[in-house]
């Protein structure tokens, strides 16, 4: 049976935080992102390709499992290295999901960040507010995206419906 890049990755990041006291995975992926000469996104999925398909090996049903509440913390949790590394939450959101389920992912995400990181200690205030404006900003951009195909549909029926009416068009 060969190894794959990401069973490689998989071994590596969990060697790391094994025995040589690495204490966030985040921190481990970046080292062996830097030991392989690979991008610190690139490996982080690496990292997460080869944990599911160590999980899907070892379901013999092959049924999805329903994405419950802990397994939406999990994909979170798997998301928040790629996001630390400096990826945006939409670029870790569509690493796994498809662009259907990302911004819907994205969202979740930047609520599951205030939910589990409030409180902090001393300097909290200035990081929760940081995690606050991060979070308000990917709102922000899927609210605006959604404009823009709210304004994309709208332009699309004015045509329609200036067609149906033998109005001329360039309005």
């Amino acid at each position: 049976m060969t190894t794959t890049v990401a069973d490689q990755v998989v071994e590596r990041v969990e060697a790391l935080m094994r025995t040589e006291g690495v204490r966030t995975r985040a921190e481990a992926i970046r080292r062996v992102a830097a030991e392989m000469d690979r991008s610190v996104s690139a490996t982080s999925s690496a990292f997460y390709a080869g944990r599911r398909s160590a999980a899907e090996a070892g379901d013999q049903t092959g049924a999805a499992p329903r994405r419950a509440q802990a397994d939406r913390n999990r994909l979170y949790a798997e998301m928040l290295p790629l996001v630390e590394a400096g990826a945006t939450i939409e670029q870790a959101a569509r690493r796994f999901g498809d662009d259907e389920d990302a911004d819907e992912i994205a969202a979740g995400f930047a609520r599951w960040i205030l939910a589990e990181r409030s409180g902090g200690g001393e300097g909290g205030e200035l990081a929760e507010a940081r995690r606050q404006i991060t979070a308000l900003e990917a709102e922000l951009r899927s609210l605006r995206r959604d404009l823009t195909r709210a304004h994309q549909a709208l332009s699309r029926v004015r045509a329609l419906v200036g067609d149906a009416l033998g109005e001329p068009q360039g309005r």
